[in-house]
């Protein structure tokens, strides 16, 4: 701490009225595969510092890496003239409860040997249980990560939390044929289990050798049923969240606007922020506006519970700041297995990865279907390529045909499969 109250003393004695710098420290363990071999170890320890000046209702924010005095002296000198240039704002404040806290996780720490073997173990299996799939790149690291925040009011919180994660990036290879490039990460409080038993690996990993003999629609377009895997789910709900969130809702334009504690969307969907979460290995204990995170409902039965601000965004408003900004999200499960889901489909797609721009403010979207499936009379019929996927977001959030039983853990968000009804399908 000893470094941000020497950023915040600075800023002050420069002539900021109000001030707040947050650290990140990050440790990192990394080891990774490429061609094959797992070819390096490596520790990296890395920082990431911003600091905020406001005067005169008028702030600035300035980020850097490096940590030194004359790195600090440069930002800060910078920052307080940034914010004397900027243009003034009631809204910029800073938290004002003087706060005093520590969050600490229980550690894990690292092993290096069994990330070594869990590598191993990964590759081997890839090769006897996939061997048309080419790993192009895989990186397993362990992080352990210190959050700071201080500011002008005498706040101070600090984290600590660590866990593994893995990335990985793969295609399917065959001859002459060769599939698009798929990719999945995740993140665990610990190595327990192999890494293809984690999220959904195993599953893409198959997805991307059937992928080799993709097919166009044999009906060039139709009305149909889609259901949403839990890792294209994530994209969804990055575009539904975005509505409750600093943009839209100043702007005025969300689709939410002023409706806390109404039903707006069907009441399958209960989803939940659960930065301090029991299920996930990610933590955000609190935010950069230096307020604490909770776990919380944003929807419940379709209700809207929550709004996702900050507290910029708070007070420029006039609603509660959020529980979270939208991280670690909980969605609940349904009644029914994904297998039962596809054999209620007539006609329609399971939708694996989007490739698409985000979608207009009034929710309409279209976009390519990537690593997908042909669903009719309740069977997968064969992969698709070429296919086009438009409709409504809110439309669709309307028309949930049904939500699994099964749900994918991540690291940072469980989710199951979610089936919309009446969604346009069509082949290129």
């Amino acid at each position: 701490m000893e470094l941000l109250n020497k950023c915040l003393t600075n800023l002050k004695e420069k002539g900021a009225d109000k001030s707040e710098v947050y650290l990140t420290k990050e440790i990192k363990q990394e080891m990774n595969i490429h061609s094959g071999e797992i070819k390096l170890l490596r520790t990296l320890e890395e920082y990431n510092l911003e600091m905020s000046a406001i005067i005169d209702d008028k702030k600035d924010t300035i980020k850097l890496s490096e940590i030194d005095d004359q790195s600090i002296e440069e930002a800060a000198s910078e920052v307080i003239e940034n914010a004397k240039n900027s243009q003034p704002d009631e809204a910029n404040d800073i938290s004002e409860n003087a706060l005093q806290k520590e969050f600490q996780d229980d550690k894990t720490d690292v092993d290096i040997e069994l990330m070594h073997e869990r590598l191993h173990n990964f590759i081997q299996k890839v090769d006897q249980e996939f061997p048309d799939v080419i790993i192009e790149e895989a990186i397993l690291v362990y992080n352990d990560r210190y959050d700071y925040y201080s500011n002008s009011n005498g706040v101070n919180l600090t984290s600590n939390s660590d866990n593994y994660s893995f990335f990985v990036m793969f295609f399917a290879k065959k001859e002459q044929k060769t599939s698009s490039f798929n990719y999945t990460f995740t993140c665990t409080k610990d190595l327990d289990k192999e890494i293809l038993e984690l999220g959904s690996l195993s599953y893409l990993l198959e997805q991307s050798i059937e992928h080799l003999e993709p097919k166009n629609l044999e009906n060039k377009k139709i009305t149909g049923d889609v259901i949403i895997t839990p890792d294209c789910m994530n994209e969804l709900l990055s575009f539904v969240l975005a509505h409750l969130q600093n943009h839209y809702l100043i702007s005025g334009i969300s689709k939410f606007q002023d409706r806390i504690d109404e039903k707006v969307i069907d009441d399958k969907f209960t989803l939940r922020t659960e930065p301090d979460s029991g299920v996930l290995a990610d933590k955000n204990y609190f935010g950069k506006d230096g307020i604490v995170n909770e776990n919380d409902y944003i929807f419940e039965n379709g209700v809207l519970k929550n709004y996702l601000l900050d507290l910029y965004g708070s007070k420029k408003t006039g609603f509660d700041r959020g529980p979270s900004t939208g991280v670690n999200l909980v969605m609940e499960n349904g009644e029914r297995s994904f297998e039962e889901m596809i054999e209620s489909v007539d006609q329609g797609i399971v939708l694996s990865r989007f490739s698409g721009g985000a979608p207009a403010p009034n929710g309409d979207f279209s976009g390519v279907a990537k690593n997908s499936y042909y669903i009719e009379d309740g069977k997968i019929k064969y992969p698709i390529k070429e296919t086009m996927v438009s409709g409504n977001l809110f439309d669709m959030l309307q028309n949930i045909k049904g939500i699994s039983k099964e749900r994918i853990n991540n690291g940072e968000s469980l989710l199951p499969y979610v089936q919309f009804q009446n969604v346009t399908i069509s082949s290129k």
